[in-house]
Protein backbone atom coordinates (compact mmCIF):
# COMPACT_ATOMS: atom_id res chain seq x y z
CA UNK A 1 0.00 0.00 0.00
CA UNK A 2 1.25 3.13 -0.68
CA UNK A 3 1.79 6.27 1.73
CA UNK A 4 -1.20 8.27 0.68
CA UNK A 5 -3.72 5.06 0.58
CA UNK A 6 -2.25 4.63 4.33
CA UNK A 7 -2.89 8.34 5.29
CA UNK A 8 -6.62 8.26 4.06
CA UNK A 9 -7.46 4.99 6.32
CA UNK A 10 -6.01 6.37 9.67
CA UNK A 11 -7.42 9.75 8.94
CA UNK A 12 -11.07 8.16 8.04
CA UNK A 13 -10.58 5.75 10.95
CA UNK A 14 -10.00 8.82 13.33
CA UNK A 15 -13.04 10.40 11.94
CA UNK A 16 -14.69 7.57 12.80
CA UNK A 17 -14.35 7.09 16.07
CA UNK A 18 -14.52 10.88 16.93
CA UNK A 19 -17.76 10.90 15.28
CA UNK A 20 -19.02 7.80 17.26
CA UNK A 21 -17.90 9.95 20.70
CA UNK A 22 -19.56 12.73 19.79
CA UNK A 23 -23.14 11.16 18.66
CA UNK A 24 -25.94 9.37 20.57
CA UNK A 25 -25.81 6.08 20.00
CA UNK A 26 -29.30 4.80 18.98
CA UNK A 27 -30.60 1.67 21.22
CA UNK A 28 -33.25 -0.25 21.98
CA UNK A 29 -35.98 1.72 24.24
CA UNK A 30 -36.37 0.71 27.93
CA UNK A 31 -38.63 -2.21 28.10
CA UNK A 32 -40.92 -2.61 31.38
CA UNK A 33 -40.16 -5.73 32.73
CA UNK A 34 -42.52 -6.65 35.55
CA UNK A 35 -44.82 -4.14 34.54
CA UNK A 36 -48.26 -6.98 34.14
CA UNK A 37 -51.15 -8.02 36.28
CA UNK A 38 -49.09 -10.41 38.18
CA UNK A 39 -46.92 -8.06 39.49
CA UNK A 40 -48.47 -4.79 39.50
CA UNK A 41 -52.12 -3.32 40.53
CA UNK A 42 -51.86 -1.14 37.72
CA UNK A 43 -50.80 -3.31 34.63
CA UNK A 44 -49.35 -1.51 30.88
CA UNK A 45 -49.64 -4.89 29.88
CA UNK A 46 -52.74 -6.81 29.50
CA UNK A 47 -52.90 -10.69 29.10
CA UNK A 48 -55.10 -12.42 26.58
CA UNK A 49 -57.24 -14.51 28.71
CA UNK A 50 -58.54 -16.20 25.72
CA UNK A 51 -55.71 -17.47 24.77
CA UNK A 52 -54.63 -19.42 28.27
CA UNK A 53 -58.27 -21.03 28.30
CA UNK A 54 -58.02 -24.56 27.84
CA UNK A 55 -61.09 -26.15 25.96
CA UNK A 56 -62.83 -29.39 27.48
CA UNK A 57 -62.53 -32.46 25.51
CA UNK A 58 -65.85 -34.40 25.04
CA UNK A 59 -66.09 -37.89 23.70
CA UNK A 60 -68.20 -39.45 20.82
CA UNK A 61 -68.53 -42.73 21.78
CA UNK A 62 -68.45 -45.38 18.64
CA UNK A 63 -69.11 -49.02 18.60
CA UNK A 64 -65.75 -49.60 15.75
CA UNK A 65 -63.34 -47.80 14.67
CA UNK A 66 -64.47 -47.18 10.81
CA UNK A 67 -63.60 -43.79 9.92
CA UNK A 68 -61.92 -42.82 13.09
CA UNK A 69 -57.99 -42.89 11.51
CA UNK A 70 -57.24 -44.22 14.79
CA UNK A 71 -53.93 -43.01 15.36
CA UNK A 72 -53.36 -40.49 12.95
CA UNK A 73 -51.74 -37.46 14.34
CA UNK A 74 -53.10 -35.02 11.44
CA UNK A 75 -56.88 -36.26 11.86
CA UNK A 76 -56.45 -36.45 16.17
CA UNK A 77 -55.48 -32.98 16.15
CA UNK A 78 -57.98 -31.99 13.84
CA UNK A 79 -60.62 -33.29 15.97
CA UNK A 80 -59.14 -32.05 19.40
CA UNK A 81 -58.92 -28.68 17.84
CA UNK A 82 -62.79 -28.80 17.14
CA UNK A 83 -63.39 -30.28 20.93
CA UNK A 84 -63.75 -33.93 20.47
CA UNK A 85 -62.22 -37.18 20.11
CA UNK A 86 -63.36 -40.52 19.14
CA UNK A 87 -63.28 -43.05 21.80
CA UNK A 88 -63.98 -46.85 20.78
CA UNK A 89 -66.13 -49.12 23.46
CA UNK A 90 -66.29 -52.26 22.13
CA UNK A 91 -69.79 -54.20 23.36
CA UNK A 92 -68.70 -56.84 25.98
CA UNK A 93 -66.47 -54.77 27.47
CA UNK A 94 -65.93 -53.35 31.07
CA UNK A 95 -67.54 -49.55 31.09
CA UNK A 96 -69.55 -49.95 27.94
CA UNK A 97 -72.78 -48.04 27.90
CA UNK A 98 -76.01 -49.17 26.49
CA UNK A 99 -76.64 -48.41 22.98
CA UNK A 100 -79.46 -46.02 24.12
CA UNK A 101 -77.18 -44.75 26.63
CA UNK A 102 -74.26 -43.90 23.91
CA UNK A 103 -77.05 -42.45 21.55
CA UNK A 104 -78.24 -40.25 23.89
CA UNK A 105 -74.61 -39.08 25.05
CA UNK A 106 -73.37 -38.60 21.53
CA UNK A 107 -76.24 -36.09 21.03
CA UNK A 108 -75.34 -34.35 24.16
CA UNK A 109 -71.77 -34.12 22.67
CA UNK A 110 -72.93 -33.20 18.71
CA UNK A 111 -75.03 -30.26 20.31
CA UNK A 112 -71.79 -28.75 21.98
CA UNK A 113 -70.00 -29.37 18.73
CA UNK A 114 -72.92 -27.77 17.08
CA UNK A 115 -72.61 -24.55 18.96
CA UNK A 116 -68.82 -24.74 18.99
CA UNK A 117 -68.02 -24.99 15.51
CA UNK A 118 -71.17 -24.17 13.91
CA UNK A 119 -73.94 -25.65 11.28
CA UNK A 120 -71.50 -27.67 9.65
CA UNK A 121 -68.76 -28.91 11.08
CA UNK A 122 -69.45 -32.77 9.81
CA UNK A 123 -68.75 -31.59 6.64
CA UNK A 124 -65.74 -29.58 7.64
CA UNK A 125 -64.17 -33.21 9.91
CA UNK A 126 -64.86 -35.00 6.31
CA UNK A 127 -63.07 -32.68 4.13
CA UNK A 128 -59.73 -32.94 7.23
CA UNK A 129 -60.06 -36.49 7.32
CA UNK A 130 -60.16 -36.98 3.13
CA UNK A 131 -57.09 -34.26 3.81
CA UNK A 132 -55.26 -36.54 6.04
CA UNK A 133 -55.88 -39.64 4.99
CA UNK A 134 -54.55 -37.91 1.55
CA UNK A 135 -51.19 -36.36 2.87
CA UNK A 136 -50.43 -39.21 5.40
CA UNK A 137 -51.12 -42.28 3.08
CA UNK A 138 -53.28 -43.82 5.68
CA UNK A 139 -56.04 -45.67 3.81
CA UNK A 140 -56.56 -48.52 6.17
CA UNK A 141 -59.42 -48.42 8.33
Amino acid sequence: MTKRTVALARFFLLVGILCSCFFKVQAQDDLDFGDTEHTNHNPSIALNRKAFKKKRILYIIKKDTKKTLTGNLCFEGATRKMGFEYLVQLKGNQGYKSEFGRLVHNFGVKTVILFRNGPFWKIKLNKKRKDCRRNTGDFMG
